[in-house]
């Protein structure tokens, strides 16, 4: 038992925010934060993937991203391809022949450690928080789980036991002070413009996250629409966006140059 006085200045308090890695996020106080669960949600192609690997790669903070959607190879030339400024097609050719450069372009991901379980269980996830201990001394600053419908089941409803995978997260963000990052869909059938409603989240489980984000794309551009932010302003229709710069051929994700 504390106080809120005794437990202000310690480390261990929960809700400190991680290095921002966009002026736009910062400004309208899209925050990662240590602690909580953050979501970031939307259709197919929005660019949710993008985005978290360039969360990930922007904070460098100890990082354990558990791509469950995506293979090794494929995140490997993802990650190049940011790091390098070079397109995936390209960077895939220097995966085959030039095995000397994709290792030194990837060491500068290495605060990134991955897991590539295709349907990891909740045990799973917190052997590899374990692992992560074991390997850094301390426990991951931020986790990222691509994505929420990936996480194997006990063989339940669907819905319910998404809702159940969301409360233990939230107990995991709390027990090792890590921002744990959700992906996860939303609902094709309803229309965003181009950013959904909060009411399009798949599975109901908009109850427990501390920030939730909405994301559709326009062109070169990726909207992001706070639908939930407790610490901050938010739209649950997804009219509150903010812009970055998207090319998904590059993994190129950034500030517009006029928000910089």
């Amino acid at each position: 038992m504390r106080t809120l006085v005794r437990s202000v200045g310690r480390a261990s308090i929960g809700g400190e925010p991680l290095p921002s890695c966009f002026k736009a996020f910062e400004s309208n106080k899209i925050i990662i934060r240590r602690s909580e669960v953050s979501m970031f949600a939307g259709a197919p192609g929005a660019g949710k993937s993008t985005l978290a690997l360039a969360l990930a790669l922007k904070t460098n903070v100890p990082t354990l991203y558990i791509s469950a959607d995506t293979n090794a190879h494929t995140m490997a030339m993802r990650l190049a391809s940011m790091i390098s400024g070079k397109s995936q097609s390209d960077v895939e050719q220097k995966l085959n022949t030039d095995v000397g450069w994709t290792k030194a372009i990837l060491q500068k991901g290495s605060h990134i450690v991955w897991s590539f379980e295709s349907a990891p269980t909740l045990e799973d996830i917190v052997e590899e928080v374990q692992a992560f201990e074991e390997l850094w001394g301390c426990s991951p600053s931020m986790i990222v789980l691509d994505n929420l419908m990936d996480v194997a089941t006990d063989g339940g409803e669907e819905f319910a036991s998404m809702r159940a995978i969301m409360k233990e997260l939230k107990y995991l963000a709390r027990a090792t002070n890590a921002a744990i990052v959700v992906l996860h869909h939303t609902s094709e059938a309803v229309l965003g413009n181009p950013c959904q409603p909060r009411s399009a989240i798949q599975g109901k489980v908009s109850q427990l996250p501390a920030l939730i984000c909405t994301l559709g794309t326009v062109g070169t551009s990726m909207g992001v629409a706070s639908v939930k932010n407790r610490y901050g302003r938010a739209d649950q229709n997804g009219s509150m966006m903010v812009w970055l710069a998207f090319n998904p051929e590059y993994m190129y994700v950034d500030d517009i140059p006029e928000n910089v």
